[in-house]
């Protein structure tokens, strides 16, 4: 009697880490074929094969103060995770992002002798330097997105890879494609301005009715401005739609295509987080912006240990698209920074050029194959 396949189990926790395990999931089909899979995600991940123990709807918070409010959720979710991981069928766990849900999990998994590997991890160098050591105890292999972070893990005792940001593969085909406003309703003669509230629902309600305010004031100086929505997730529309209310201005809410809608941008707005990286690897500066509690900004700043928080700006080395964290996060400060970069092109267009020369510092050999490698260099065995 043959025994039953050993399952991958896949874990994560919001829409940008799912889009790099649905990536991960394709390529280990390919190696493995006959291997089940099974994790937490949303439909995306379940149109890839992959069996859902749980949808990380309800557990995709940020911040202290929201994380006490989804307690009762996150806690349930991390009692199944760990029994299901735990379990002798499981043949191996990748982890996506999602640190301080995955880390517990993580070592749950690796106490059992399950191999664990993490794939996009946390920005431990820029947060939490100590818990680098941590994640070299509970993991067989780390694969990263940034080059600068595969020297500083490994100084920490990590198996750690850099192998390019996936944020390459997915943008692949449109990273030269030309701008095509008129798909989305808007006419050609109209610049575009992007705005991009965040990816979870705490961050839609802290910023959009703030950008709705200064979109007021860029559309008072810029008549020929139109605005666009490129929503992170469709049942976003819902919240962004809300939002509108009450407010006319010349907008349009895009649910597809939204990677050809920022090639046909001049700048945006955005929540910092992997929107901006997508913006600044398509072209387009935006001003990064940023507002949570109170509580939870005095605890991460006190943590941090980087002089900004946008991603092209940390895998530029330096601040060159502009950000508004916290207080300065005003309408007036966003519409005065978008107003600048509409006045100037010429600024605007050294600032593209720089935004394009992060393609080659973060290209590399492939990392969906550089995860799957990992996966079958320690648990390939269960699978033949």
């Amino acid at each position: 009697m043959t025994k039953p396949a050993k399952t991958l189990f896949i874990l994560c926790g919001e829409p940008s880490g799912e889009t790099y395990a649905v990536r991960v999931a394709r390529a280990f089909r390919r190696r493995f074929p006959e291997a089940p899979m099974e994790g937490i995600g949303s439909d995306r991940l379940e149109r890839e094969g992959v069996r859902l123990l749980l949808n990380y709807s309800e557990i995709s918070v940020v911040g202290l103060t929201e994380v006490v409010r989804h307690l009762p959720a996150i806690a349930r979710a991390l009692r199944a995770a760990a029994r299901r991981v735990t379990r002798p069928d499981v043949g191996a766990l990748l982890l996506i992002d999602f640190p301080e849900f995955n880390f517990r999990v993580g070592k749950q998994a690796n106490a059992r002798g399950i191999p664990v590997i993490y794939y996009v991890p946390p920005q431990l160098w820029a947060w939490r330097a100590g818990r680098a050591r941590e994640l070299a105890r509970f993991t067989r292999g780390v694969v990263v997105p940034f080059p600068f972070e595969e020297s500083i893990l490994k100084e920490k005792g990590v198996n750690v890879r850099f192998a390019g940001h996936p944020l390459l593969d997915e943008l692949g085909p449109y990273l030269d494609a030309p701008a095509d406003p008129g798909r989305f309703g808007i006419p050609e003669r109209n610049r575009v301005v992007g705005l991009l509230p965040g990816s979870r629902p705490g961050e839609i309600r802290r910023h959009f009715p703030l950008m709705i305010e200064a979109a007021k004031m860029i559309a008072d100086r810029f008549p020929d401005v139109r605005f666009a929505v490129p929503l992170a997730e469709p049942g976003f529309r819902e919240a962004i739609t809300a939002g509108l209310t009450g407010n006319e201005l010349p907008l349009t809410i895009v649910e597809t295509e939204r990677f050809l809608m920022f090639r046909g941008m001049t700048t945006a707005l955005s929540a910092s987080g992997t929107a901006t990286l997508e913006l600044a690897l398509l072209g387009v500066p935006a001003v990064i912006v940023y507002r949570t509690s109170a509580v939870t900004y005095r605890i991460g700043k006190r943590l941090a240990s980087v002089p900004c928080i946008g991603l092209p700006n940390l895998v530029a080395g330096r601040k060159f698209l502009p950000e508004l964290i916290q207080d300065e996060c005003r309408p007036e400060a966003m519409a005065r920074e978008v107003g600048g970069l509409l006045a100037d092109e010429r600024r605007r267009e050294e600032l593209v050029a720089t935004c394009r020369g992060l393609r080659g510092v973060l290209a590399g050999t492939g990392p969906s194959e550089a995860v799957v490698e990992m996966i079958a260099q320690n648990a390939g065995a269960v699978w033949g």
